[in-house]
């Protein structure tokens, strides 16, 4: 385990690029604290681009690209992808997703768990199906995990949500998926695998962990520390703070 003490002259040099998620990693227990918000204004600042990859709903997605100083919301776990266009918000939907049989399964899962505890943006997600996680007791995993094997589906494990789609997506390849157009979107001039490497991930969760396999530079903030044996593959750093207050830290050295 390496903690996070400051990034080399060198990596400080390659990164032209911030990938992070969002839920308990920019934010602190749902909240923007206004530290994690002035590291997102610097970073504009700066020249640096920034892409959120979350498994936020749409509906949370689009308030982002609105109202916060990022270039592209890669959103619901790579099902979406958000960002400007000529004054306009654009939604592009993950090629990967065949949307009649996709929303015949993604129906057929919300009926067999019609009684269970969703999160509170349920209503405004577009792919996938978001469970709180406090919420399921073993009976209830059980059944769910049951229910997602026998129709096909892929789940995805937040800090606070299990996340379900009807397509093998995680943010790495939510990322990979839509590189095309943020090539056009973020001004990139290079290939996917440079990207990578003039990139910095953040995150803090399982969910994250594919982040943190395939960006060479990458930071887990102190839930990664806490559970950082459950990790494959864990992120290059982690911090022993939480939150918006370990991006903000991170974000301060960065840019020093």
């Amino acid at each position: 385990m390496n903690l996070f003490k400051g990034f080399s002259s060198e990596e400080k040099s390659r990164i032209r690029y911030i990938v992070s998620d969002v839920d308990d990693t920019i934010t602190c227990d749902g909240l923007l604290h206004p530290d994690a918000l002035n590291a997102l204004y610097m970073i504009k600042k700066r020249g640096l681009k920034t892409v959120l990859v979350t498994g936020g709903s749409a509906g949370w997605a689009d308030g982002y690209i609105r109202q916060w100083p990022v270039d592209a919301v890669v959103a619901e776990s790579g099902a979406l992808l958000i960002y400007r266009k000529d004054g306009h918000i654009v939604y592009e939907t993950n090629p990967s997703i065949d949307c009649d049989d996709y929303n015949y399964k993604r129906d057929e899962l919300l009926r067999l768990t019609k009684d269970f505890v969703f999160s509170s943006d349920q209503y405004a997600r577009l792919y996938d199906i978001a469970y709180e996680k406090t919420a399921l007791d073993g009976k209830k995993e059980k059944k769910l995990f049951d229910a997602i094997r026998i129709l096909g589906g892929f789940a995805l494990v937040s800090s606070i949500h299990v996340n379900v789609l009807f397509a093998p997506l995680n943010k790495k390849k939510g990322i990979d998926d839509f590189f095309p157009r943020l090539k056009d979107v973020l001004d990139i001039d290079m290939s996917i695998y440079e990207f990578y490497s003039h990139t910095l991930a953040l995150g803090d969760s399982l969910n994250d962990e594919a982040l943190f396999e395939a960006f060479p530079i990458s930071v887990g903030n102190k839930r990664v520390y806490d559970e950082y044996g459950r990790f494959e593959h864990p992120p290059g750093y982690v911090t022993t703070l939480y939150g918006g207050d370990s991006f903000a830290k991170v974000i301060a050295d960065l840019l020093v």
